[in-house]
């Protein structure tokens, strides 16, 4: 008897347990949330991390290049001849040997002329520079990447929403025609119809539940959450209006703030560094070296302190046209980040203009559906009335209920398209993280 009643309530909770375990599924995501993994995980931000990684090497090795060098040197030598007169000994001649000399020390190197050199580290550093901005560039790709990804979701589950609506009305019209045939007012094919525009939108929301999956997908390979798991957005669409820059205003701003305006400029100015570089290898370098230590035949016979300085002049008088050729070189990739840079400029001014353009109208747009969709509606609730009150058949409802549908669905995407017009603002002057949306709902 007390194995039927466990079982009985073991049977009674476990649609309980199954039901929280359900909602502890779905993992839910706000927009910034998302931002924040992708930011962790996109594959373009590791990659920009390591390509600054190896601009700091390359900036440490050239800045290494005007820097002293302390080595320590040691040798054992063995000669067998030597000419005492190669020595720097005037006066003596004749052969000597075999013999053997020890020296151990450190040497100090110093270069104090290499204005190729110094060109070569200030390149270093920008070069570094502009592996930072790389990093914040990728960064707003991948913000500006996701926060797309997010509202088209968010567009895809409102339609979806707004189906289940629709296939509501449907099956309630059916009934009603149903209920007309058995009064008189309405014919089978009235019922036909409307089993027909039920079957219609059930197929129309199984499509729609296809592209929010696919929506959904996408935007967990970009914020790398496991394609498996279930997600749950919190945030919904914004349909409310704000006030931006005017047009001058915000190209000036997006010539400040662009990203790619930074490093277009960084490039730029590390291709004049490396030309000047190419350029300075005609003039002489100077470079003193100095060597303190103890020398003798062996480590431990004879040893004596030893001390030496040298200072060295070099002048390249012909190397075969190679300096030449790197200036050529050099000068053609600086002409090449100065046309980059000014074509990218006409490309900031016209992201701006069309971001302010595709506002206004997007802005208009949304409006112009939001009318259409409460006189859709209007228009459902006079056919309904009629075919309820046996004035004509059901065709009128049909259409009015596939006008309606439509105007909902294009509402949702004008809000969608409005939204994704706010956050291409943000990003053309500069800023997508000023991009936000509501957790409130559409109003």
């Amino acid at each position: 008897m007390m194995k039927k009643y466990f079982l009985l309530i073991l049977f009674m909770f476990i649609p309980f347990v199954a039901r929280s375990y359900a909602v502890q599924e779905a993992m839910p995501l706000s927009l910034k949330q998302c931002v924040e993994l992708a930011l962790q995980n996109n594959v373009n931000v590791l990659l920009a991390k390591a390509q600054s990684q190896e601009a700091l090497g390359q900036k440490t090795l050239w800045n290494a290049d005007l820097l002293p060098q302390i080595d320590a040197v040691a040798s054992q030598q063995r000669t067998w001849w030597e000419n005492i007169g190669a020595l720097g000994f005037p006066g003596f001649t004749g052969v000597i040997g075999p013999f053997n000399t020890f020296n151990a020390g450190i040497m100090v190197s110093q270069r104090i002329l290499d204005l190729s050199a110094l060109a070569h580290a200030q390149a270093g550093r920008i070069k570094w520079k502009a592996s930072q901005l790389e990093i914040a560039l990728a960064s707003q790709q991948v913000i500006l990447a996701t926060s797309m990804a997010y509202i088209q979701v968010l567009g895809f589950e409102e339609e979806l929403s707004s189906s289940n609506e629709d296939v509501r009305l449907a099956e309630h019209f059916l009934t009603l025609s149903e209920n007309q045939q058995e009064a008189g007012l309405a014919s089978a094919l009235d019922v036909a119809r409307n089993r027909t525009q039920l079957a219609q939108q059930k197929a129309r929301q199984v499509q729609l539940r296809l592209n929010m999956i696919k929506s959904q997908l996408e935007l967990k390979r970009l914020i790398k959450v496991p394609l498996s798991e279930a997600i749950e957005l919190t945030d919904s669409l914004d349909n409310e209006t704000y006030a931006h820059l005017n047009v001058n205003d915000a190209i000036d701003h997006a010539m400040q703030d662009r990203m790619e305006e930074m490093v277009a400029h960084a490039d730029s100015d590390y291709s004049l560094e490396e030309l000047k570089a190419s350029k300075r290898e005609y003039l002489p370098k100077i470079d003193v070296t100095g060597q303190w230590g103890e020398a003798g035949m062996t480590p431990e016979k004879d040893d004596t302190h030893s001390a030496n300085a040298m200072v060295s002049f070099s002048l390249p008088l012909w190397d075969s046209g190679r300096i030449a050729g790197e200036v050529k070189e050099k000068a053609g990739l600086n002409e090449e980040a100065k046309i980059k840079l000014d074509d990218l400029n006409w490309k900031i001014e016209e992201d701006v203009r069309v971001a302010l353009e595709t506002l206004t109208s997007t802005q208009a747009q949304m409006d112009a559906e939001k009318n259409v969709e409460d006189y859709a509606q209007q228009e459902l609730n006079l056919a309904q009335d009629r075919f309820s009150n046996g004035l004509g058949d059901n065709i009128q409802v049909i259409n009015a209920q596939d006008a309606l549908a439509d105007a909902r669905d294009k509402y949702v995407q004008t809000v969608a398209q409005y939204d994704q017009a706010q956050l291409n603002y943000f990003a053309a002057v500069g800023d997508p993280r000023q991009f936000d949306l509501t957790n409130k709902g559409m109003s």
